[in-house]
């Protein structure tokens, strides 16, 4: 059986391979299909691969799970149907991209430049909201003694039992700007390593703000994006060198991530929880498990079992969470019997009595609603990545910015829910309108220094990257 799994793992890692590197030599910049695939990658491919590689996986007692959903064994055929039903959706992904993936084009004799100033201002006005909100937030729990004191996933709920609705939407514009930040910091990363001029002073504020706003916040996901947006621009512009030093720093980078996963319950008491929860408990083979946290493998875990009870122990949801995005505005007072987003359904079905959320991918957000018929979500949503990269890319000069931003939110995409990211996306689109904060961000600039000529410019066409730049 695992023999099995090993081929077809080796098949779609091949293939997957393959097609991401044709979409890499058709976009030269953070597109959406790029940072699609990028999340397909780590957030389904790689804790897939640890599975198969382990012969399944099972959560420590240590996590305190309730039910059958956190261990997976491989060797039993139960698993065998819903692990060739993410291999099929992944490979008719990959066949998708691969033939509606624009083939590499000519030369041009215009180009466009990024204003790093510009673009510097951008990251300082989200940056200085950031700030403010955090500030608000320690205001309102009383405190920094009550704010460090308090568990990071429920410091918000006394808040949203004070202020109801308003603050929820005060959480989303939050959001939005950290979303937004986290694509600007990503861009200007991606910039510096494109010309080979990044300025390490500023670039160090940025992480350091995105430390600070990891131990504030609790939620390591913006550091994680940003640092998949780093990797993916070291590898579409020839930095080899960086890259490898990457590389060579993942395993301290992965264990890091998977050590904050479980200390920031407490912020004033980080020693105890190092010593409880990484040094004493018995955590199996850490290395495993590590790879599993920071690539949130347990949200492929809870997909095998949504596939497995989905149509059989629970009803399909016919497109009710997909409705969200029509419903999120009506308040839950006026529309008692709106759908809760897919993320609270699994954990109120998976881990009943818990306070908390459960990802599961996109594929086990379609499966759950269109059975399998979902098969083909991820497919049709990779046909709607492309189209809408092919658009950004043409308006570049216009769009820049939400280019890297849509980059950042696809990457989401991959593992979130479908309605809550559609609504950020929106939202971080119309925070760039309202602060007109692509006005002059990106110029036309003409190639080999011939000037500009005055009129209409040519339309733009995507170019492959130098490696040599």
């Amino acid at each position: 059986m695992k023999i099995l799994y090993v081929v077809l793992l080796m098949v779609l890692l091949g293939t997957f391979g393959l097609v991401l590197n044709k979409v890499r030599k058709a976009f030269h910049v953070l597109t959406p299909i790029l940072g699609w695939m990028v999340g397909l990658a780590y957030f389904v491919l790689a804790p897939l691969t640890v599975l198969t590689l382990n012969g399944g996986y099972t959560f420590p007692d240590t996590y305190g799970l309730s039910g059958n959903w956190w261990k997976v064994d491989l060797s039993k055929p139960q698993f065998l149907f819903p692990y060739f039903v993410i291999w099929l959706s992944m490979m008719l992904t990959c066949a998708v991209v691969y033939l509606f993936c624009p083939v590499s084009t000519r030369k041009q004799d215009w180009n466009y430049t990024v204003s790093l100033h510009k673009l510097e201002r951008v990251i300082l006005i989200t940056m200085a909201l950031s700030l403010l909100d955090w500030v608000a937030m320690v205001w309102l729990l009383g405190g920094v003694g009550e704010f460090l004191n308090s568990h990071w996933y429920t410091r918000h709920e006394p808040l949203i039992e004070r202020f109801g609705g308003v603050y929820i939407l005060y959480m989303r514009l939050s959001l939005v700007n950290q979303i937004l930040f986290t694509s600007a910091a990503a861009l200007y990363t991606s910039q510096g390593l494109k010309h080979r001029n990044t300025r390490w002073r500023f670039t160090s504020l940025i992480l350091l703000f995105l430390i600070l706003g990891t131990v504030i916040s609790g939620n390591r996901i913006f550091f994680a994006l940003y640092l998949l947006a780093f990797l993916i621009s070291c590898w579409l512009y020839g930095r080899k060198k960086v890259l490898a030093t990457l590389l060579a720093a993942s395993p301290l980078i992965v264990l890091v991530f998977s050590v904050w996963g479980w200390v920031r319950q407490d912020v004033s008491k980080i020693p105890d929880s190092v010593d409880t929860y990484v040094i004493d408990a018995d955590m199996g083979n850490r290395g495993v498990t590590s790879l599993m946290d920071a690539t949130e493998g347990s949200s492929v875990m809870l997909l095998i079992n949504i596939v497995n009870d989905y149509g059989t122990k629970y009803d399909y949801m016919y497109g009710s969470t997909y409705s969200r995005l029509l419903t999120f505005f009506q308040p839950r007072v006026l529309h008692h019997e709106r759908t809760p987003d897919f993320q609270t359904i699994t954990a109120s079905t998976y881990e009943p009595g818990a306070t908390t959320t459960l990802g599961s991918t996109a594929l086990g957000e379609a499966w759950a609603n269109c059975g399998l018929f979902g098969i083909f979500v991820l497919p049709l949503f990779s046909w709607f990545a492309l189209r809408y990269s092919d658009w950004l890319t043409a308006a570049c000069e216009r769009h820049t910015l939400l280019s890297a931003v849509s980059f950042v939110m696809f990457i989401w995409f991959a593992r979130a829910t479908f309605a809550e990211n559609s609504m950020s996306l929106v939202g971080a689109a119309l925070l760039i309108w309202a602060l007109r904060l692509e006005k002059g961000l990106c110029v036309r600039t003409a190639i080999n220094n011939t000037p500009v000529p005055a009129g209409p410019p040519p339309a733009f066409h995507v170019t492959q990257a130098d490696p040599s730049t």
